[in-house]
């Protein structure tokens, strides 16, 4: 094999504790799942945050079958879609609708999102609202709707309604949410308040590749610092396996792509000069490098990455296999007429 191509096709987890390796918050988010539940005929549409990066991984399936599942308003937004690759938007959203039909998909970037088309996400899900057969209150009443979803992501939602300038808060400041927040008024005309939920994302770590894509965008914390050089040799993993060879080398001065983590790290520990003192020696940062590295794939320098590519081609193969069959049964059926 060319020595170019020769990446590894499959990480290796085996030899590694993955598990040790994330904090995870089962018990908050099993709360803020029970809070919603018991909130449930007081509101009136719902909002979840996911990262358009990996549109599969992390989501939580508890919460359509348990709070959505056809009954209340359902907005799905996927944040950071200017960092996710262009061929799999619309996979994703094909995706998603396939197991939530009555899901409606927007993708977007919070950090940049105009307040016309913040206003304009929310009037589809209100419209929603009065149009469901289920909504009997009167429209002069106030509409309630839950924020919720992965970590992080729901914060800046909600942040961004805290700048408004005719958001007030009721309750307590934003923080760290750990329970069902108190509301926001993001709206006076007609009057629609805003509250969010801890992160509430899968009850269980399903796979070492989902929750290693999970570390890699920051919606999960790294568990031990000294570990982060595997969890950077994951983003090496994909950056090889998506063709971005290119945008790693260019970004660590190397001549040829690599599958070596520990070049791809030294070579960023001697150009950010990342250094640090051992048993009064002064060498190399290796897990300051990694970190670094990984924060970088993070803001997209390595290019427009979805995480999910696997489980969304996947997705597509056994679609096309499903209407290959469908047409071979079709011409039996009319051979056979």
């Amino acid at each position: 094999m060319n020595r170019l191509t020769a990446f590894r096709s499959q990480f290796d987890f085996q030899s590694i504790r993955w598990k040790d390796m994330i904090r995870w918050f089962p018990g908050h988010m099993h709360k803020g799942m029970k809070d919603l539940e018991e909130s449930l005929l007081r509101i009136d549409g719902i909002v979840e945050l996911h990262d358009a990066r990996i549109p599969h991984s992390g989501r939580n399936p508890e919460l359509y079958k348990r709070l959505v599942g056809g009954h209340k308003p359902h907005i799905l937004i996927l944040n950071k879609s200017d960092l996710a690759d262009p061929n799999y938007l619309t996979k994703s959203i094909e995706y998603i609708q396939i197991e939530q039909p009555n899901t409606q998909v927007v993708h977007t970037n919070l950090m940049t999102i105009e307040l016309k088309e913040l206003t304009n996400i929310f009037g589809h899900l209100l419209q929603q609202i009065v149009e469901s057969p289920r909504y009997t209150r009167s429209s002069t009443l106030e509409y309630n709707i839950v924020v919720c979803g992965i970590p992080n992501v729901v914060n800046k939602l909600r942040n961004l309604f805290a700048n408004k300038r005719s958001c007030e808060q009721v309750g307590a400041n934003p923080g760290v949410t750990r329970t069902m927040s108190e509301k926001v008024k993001i709206s006076h005309r007609p009057k629609v308040f805003v509250r969010d939920t801890p992160g509430i994302l899968e009850p269980r770590l399903k796979s070492a590749n989902e929750s290693f894509r999970l570390l890699l965008i920051n919606s999960i914390p790294i568990q031990h610092r000294e570990l982060s050089d595997i969890i950077a040799d994951y983003g090496l993993f994909l950056l090889n396996k998506y063709d971005k060879q290119r945008s790693y080398m260019k970004f660590c001065e190397l001549d040829r792509p690599t599958d070596d983590i520990l070049t791809v790290l030294t070579s960023i520990a001697k150009l950010k000069h990342c250094t640090q003192v051992y048993e009064n020696k002064r060498g190399y940062d290796l897990t300051g490098a990694a970190l670094h590295f990984i924060n970088e794939i993070n803001k997209g320098t390595f290019g427009q990455i979805t995480f999910d590519q696997d489980i969304l081609d996947e997705m597509e193969k056994e679609k096309s296999n499903d209407t290959n069959l469908f047409r071979t049964n079709t011409g039996r059926i009319r051979k056979s007429i």
